[in-house]
């Protein structure tokens, strides 16, 4: 079980459950998140935007023991909602998003570990959003870095 700590400091939250599989080599993560997205974050002082969604990655441990450097893949389905500051005015939308991802896995002890990784995923089936001629500029590609820390079973 692992969790991203800067969810909860956003209004939301971070889980995900995985396994390793024999050999050490391999991983598969299912996991659930939202965050309310910080303006500095998405620079656009107009819009508020909160994200929901869920996660599936497979990594690649090379040091076959499911810690140390891995590098994988990170397939997730968001629905981001954006609220037009002033107005109200509200839209969503929902976007896939797939890529690769990288990172270090700590193990702390023989339970806990600290995990940084980042990933660069291209979003599928986004649009911008404008709401009363105010647009909300969305990039195809997301870049993502972050820290999870979590227990090994």
């Amino acid at each position: 079980m692992e969790a991203d700590p800067f969810a909860y400091l956003v209004n939301g939250h971070s889980i995900h459950a995985a396994y390793l599989f024999k050999g050490g080599h391999w991983r598969m993560q299912l996991g659930s998140f939202s965050a309310d997205v910080p303006r500095w974050l998405h620079g656009n002082d107009r819009f508020e935007v909160d994200v929901s969604g869920v996660t599936f990655k497979v990594d690649y441990y090379t040091s076959g023991q499911g810690r140390g450097w891995f590098f994988g893949g990170d397939v997730d389905r968001t629905k981001a909602r954006y609220r037009l500051r002033g107005s109200g005015e509200r839209a969503s939308d929902v976007m896939t998003g797939f890529g690769p991802r990288a990172g270090y896995r700590f193990q702390m002890n023989e339970n806990l570990f600290i995990s940084p990784w980042i990933s660069a995923r291209y979003l599928f089936n986004v649009d911008d959003v404008e709401l009363s001629e105010q647009r909300y500029d969305q990039d195809r590609v997301s870049i993502f870095p972050t820290v999870h820390i979590g227990w090994r079973f």
